[in-house]
């Protein structure tokens, strides 16, 4: 039994180690030919940044590619002693294949540690700085710093979340704009715009945003020029409802060396990162309950219109570190349900075996594609459906195995 684990173990890593090579290599080609190719044309580029960029890119497509091999290593593996009839002989003389598959899925949870590790610190911080290193050579615009779902709080007295963006010439087009000014730690006032533009000077710094068809609520004793105050003051605060046709906010000062400007996204955050940015998420959604509570049917008619809902800031950081811990498992997942599908197939051709590995992997991130469309809407829990095709590969994957084992 020794020699047969040892042997299932060195094909594992065989296969494994080929097929990550191969994985890696071509989610490498993907993103350098992505981000680089156009800087490579304009000879924007040296060698010693492209040597930088490849290395630094290795960690991020190591996320996806070990869990990828994982699963074709397995499913190459038993699929040949199946073909084989190895599988058979071993049975017969009265090993059994989850008694087989143990060094494999000993391997896998190895692999998920390993992954553990790589997704929540060491990818993130090098896709980060691949990211830094793109920015040195093509300077960032100051309007990229704000992206839909993503609250932007680094303006003092100010928090803008759009829902969506479009690049107009010179301008970007805002939609579904929510905008809260505060006065030191209090709100004062609070707007819902249907669209907006955004324009930068890039040679002062400064972020100029402009709303369209706001819906506005402020203090009563504030003046807002060019707003049609409403006569329905909510009879709990002294706030009032106002509209107005175009409205635009106070100029944004951004310096290209703050913390904003160099700020990572939530998918290029560690998993420190990401708790910090949480507890700064939770500490924002706390001042929005804060805010004054109007009368519901009123402030519905009003919002109706939009079709906005308010925005969860917390949610999308909860996505991405479910996001990491879920990719940890997917070796574990991957190798249970690998099992007794190369079993199964009975074929130790190669082409199969990675046609069955695709098929696997397009589900399996199909989800995630899911969870993060759906990062704003919290009513669906997407931090939990990203761990629905962990727990159903490992669920099936025992199951299959176990059936094997009783035939």
């Amino acid at each position: 039994m020794k020699t047969i684990t040892l042997y299932l173990i060195r094909q594992t890593v065989a296969v494994m180690g080929m097929t990550v090579m191969v994985f890696a290599f071509a989610l490498l080609m993907g993103n350098m030919m992505k981000e680089i190719l156009a800087l490579l044309v304009t000879g924007h580029v040296s060698f010693l940044l492209i040597s930088k960029a490849f290395l630094l890119l290795i960690p991020f497509v190591l996320v996806y590619a070990l869990p990828m091999g994982m699963l074709t290593a397995t499913l190459l593996l038993f699929g040949r002693l199946s073909a084989d009839q190895e599988l058979t002989a071993l049975r017969a003389s009265g090993v059994s294949v989850t008694r087989l598959s143990l060094p494999v899925i000993t391997i896998s949870l190895l692999m998920s540690g390993f992954c553990a590790w790589i997704n929540t610190d060491i990818a993130p911080k090098c896709r980060a700085a691949y990211k830094n290193l793109i920015r040195e050579v093509d300077i960032g615009q100051l309007t990229d710093l704000l992206q839909p779902g993503i609250p932007m709080t680094e303006i003092p007295g100010q928090v803008i979340h759009i829902q969506n963006r479009r690049t107009q010439g010179n301008q970007v087009g805002l939609g579904n704009i929510h905008y809260i000014k505060y006065d030191g730690n209090k709100p004062v006032m609070e707007i819902y715009a249907e669209g907006g533009i955004l324009e930068a000077n890039e040679e002062t710094s400064q972020l100029f945003m402009s709303m369209t068809n706001c819906t506005i609520f402020s203090l009563a004793q504030s003046s807002t020029s060019g707003v049609d105050q409403g006569n329905e003051p909510s009879t709990q605060t002294p706030w009032h409802i106002g509209k107005a046709q175009e409205l635009a906010a106070d100029p944004f000062e951004i310096k290209r060396d703050s913390i904003g400007f160099r700020k990572p996204k939530l998918h290029h955050m560690s998993l420190a990162q990401l708790r910090e940015e949480l507890d700064e998420r939770k500490s924002l959604a706390e001042d929005l309950k804060a805010l004054p509570s109007f009368n519901a049917e009123h402030l519905r008619a009003e919002l109706k219109s939009y079709l906005i809902k308010p925005f969860d800031p917390v949610t999308p950081v909860k996505v991405q570190i479910h996001r990491q811990a879920a990719f940890s498992y997917a070796c574990f997942a991957f190798t249970l349900i690998g099992i007794p599908l190369g079993v199964r197939a009975h074929r130790r051709e190669t082409s199969i075996g990675i046609g069955m590995a695709l098929l696997l992997v397009a589900f399996y991130y199909a989800f995630i594609v899911l969870a993060n469309a759906l990062e704003n809407q919290a009513q669906f829990a997407p931090h939990l459906l990203i761990w629905f095709p962990n727990l159903f590969f490992q669920l099936l994957g025992s199951l299959m195995l176990w059936r094997i084992d009783r035939r």
